[in-house]
């Protein structure tokens, strides 16, 4: 994974942040030494336009088979015995395209397939095979990056997640849910809550409570629906891939990361943009592997353009993730799937409290608060989730995974908690 640190200001219009990393490929006559720059330059011209590039330093070394290489610190130097070494300077280009994320899905589907060449574990190398702009074109990257590419299906929405039990998927869902607080291990953050014990109505009881602003933009929102975009509900089913585990679903995640990094930090924030593609893939990982249900988002033109990820255990239902593209995020989608998520929260039986659970920042906590979700401490004083999880696909108690041990062990562990 790359550290990147925060940049640091040295000149009014020039921004410095570098990192140096030790990349040790398999071959047996080269290694690799990569120092990632940021440089932003500020050019006045008749327009008052900024004008920025990033560049990185891009160290080819041929060592003999002999050669020691020494690491000193994993991210400061490294020392090595060669008498001559060969430098190429490379552009590292933190822009997002389409290609980039197939490139970078193509990448980590390798590693996810259990690719026996363990380089497609390294993420740092991904982001130099596909951000490097000028890499030498017989470079480890660049031909791991095509081999990656070759394999990959013409498909986008092509599942290609692993086959994971019901029993494990709900263990993996149990931490991103706070079980930890619930369980009396230690306290989590706070969650954003909304109690529908005594509401019988989405509008009467909770939108016409709302300030006008709030109701403006839900009203959109509806409007949007049928005309912009169409949702579809896809239960994650065990010893399946998820139906969320797709190229077409793993741009939502990237680009929903990068866009609220670049919303916090700024766009011009090259460390904050190798960081949301970590995080993507991070979230990309464990939503994938998770219970419940995905409530997928297309839209006029039939593409996915959004997910919203949802569980219900006891009788609490949970918003775990939500991620959309650029364009999901101009048509109210995230506000449909909260108004959504509470007119089904109502309108089923068993369920008291909606719970959307901790926020990244305090400005969206304070947005969630203006929706009527309360943020509270002791979140598992008002959100009930002893008991078990719940589906509401009659498929689901007849998936093979759910007999023998593995429904043991769920009613075990479902009674402990």
């Amino acid at each position: 994974m790359i550290a990147l640190r925060p940049p640091v200001q040295r000149q009014q219009h020039i921004i410095y942040s570098t990192i140096l990393c030790l990349l040790l490929l398999p071959w047996t006559t080269r290694s690799f030494l990569v120092q990632t720059c940021a440089t932003t330059t500020t050019r006045n011209d008749k327009h008052d336009q900024a004008r920025r590039t990033w560049r990185s330093t891009y160290e080819y070394v041929n060592v003999p088979t002999t050669t020691n290489t020494r690491r000193r610190s994993r991210s400061t130097t490294c020392t090595t015995s060669l008498a001559a070494q060969q430098q190429v300077t490379i552009s590292l280009d933190p822009k997002l395209t389409d290609d980039r994320v197939t490139s970078l899905f193509a990448w980590i589907s390798r590693a996810f397939a259990g690719d026996p060449n363990d380089q497609y574990n390294n993420l740092m190398l991904a982001i130099v095979a596909v951000f490097g702009a000028n890499l030498p074109p017989n470079s480890e990257p660049v031909l791991l990056l095509e081999a990656a590419r070759a394999k990959l299906s013409k498909n986008e929405e092509e599942l290609t997640g692993a086959p994971i039990s019901l029993y494990m998927r709900e263990e993996a869902s149990l931490g991103a849910m706070g079980a930890a607080q619930w369980t009396g291990q230690w306290r989590t953050r706070p969650h954003a809550l909304l109690n529908v014990q005594n509401m019988t109505s989405v509008e009467e009881d909770w939108v016409k409570g709302l300030p006008r602003g709030c109701r403006r933009t839900l009203k959109k929102a509806d409007n949007a629906q049928g005309q912009n975009f169409t949702v579809t509900a896809l239960p994650i089913r065990g010893g399946r891939a998820a139906p969320h585990s797709s190229l077409a679903h793993f741009r939502c995640v990237v680009e929903h990361e990068v866009r609220l990094m670049s919303n916090m930090y700024g766009p011009e924030d090259v460390d904050g943009f190798f960081s949301a593609l970590q995080e993507a893939v991070s979230r990309y990982v464990g939503t994938t592997r998770m219970a419940g249900e995905i409530r997928e988002y297309r839209n006029a033109k039939g593409k996915i353009i959004g997910f919203a990820h949802e569980v219900r255990k006891g009788r609490t239902i949970r918003g775990q993730w939500f991620y959309s593209t650029d364009e999901a995020s101009k048509n109210y989608v995230w506000f449909h799937s909260v108004k959504d998520l509470v007119k089904r929260a109502i309108e089923a039986e068993g369920v008291d409290v909606v719970d959307l659970g901790p926020s990244g920042t305090d400005a969206f906590s304070e947005l969630k608060e203006r929706y009527g979700f309360e943020s509270v401490e002791d979140w598992p004083a008002v959100a009930n989730y002893l008991g078990p999880f719940y589906y509401d696909d009659e498929e689901m108690s007849s998936d093979e995974d759910n007999e023998g041990e593995d429904t043991l062990m769920r009613m075990l562990r479902d009674a402990l908690r």
